[in-house]
């Protein structure tokens, strides 16, 4: 009767009894081991983009303008995308102040929130083209020229005027 027992049942260490006893319980030394805690969840998409904290919601933003993020959210010397209203654009927290302009270059359509910026300059990332953040001039080619958004800080919120 054992080797049914075995066929049916299975081994004492075997698989179907560690099944057996994750369903059903069963301590001692057959208990499988613990299993490490499961994975924390995964940050917000702010928390993954080194935004924090996030973009105010009891902000009510002037007319024409949205709330896009929290003022302390961007440090100086950086630049991030934020899409928004379905337009994707460029916040730069440069030396005079947080900045907004459309994120695409208009040399080749570099992601601009992903340059880097040398105080109101940002350099795309794709060809070196960089643009003065004070007015959308292009210091590569002076016939070229990059929207520039209004910004306003509304309490705690970076609003901009799209």
């Amino acid at each position: 009767m054992g080797f049914l027992s075995t066929l049916l049942k299975g081994r004492e260490d075997g698989i179907r009894a560690r099944v057996r006893r994750r369903i059903f319980g069963g301590g001692g030394p057959q208990s499988s081991p613990t299993r490490p805690a499961p994975p924390p969840p995964p940050a917000p998409a702010e928390a993954a983009l080194g935004l924090h904290p996030e973009a105010p919601k009891d902000v009510t933003p002037p007319d024409g303008y949205e709330v896009v993020l929290h003022k302390d959210a961007l440090k100086p010397g950086h630049v991030t995308e934020i899409i928004i209203g379905g337009r994707a654009i460029a916040v730069a927290h440069t030396h005079e102040g947080l900045r907004a302009c459309s994120n695409t270059c208009p040399h080749a359509d570099g992601p601009l929130g992903e340059g880097t910026l040398t105080g109101a300059v940002l350099t795309c990332p794709y060809h070196g083209w960089e643009f003065d953040l004070r007015d959308g001039s292009c210091l590569t080619n002076p016939s070229a020229k990059l929207p520039i958004f209004d910004v306003k800080i509304v309490g705690d919120a970076v609003c901009v005027k799209l």
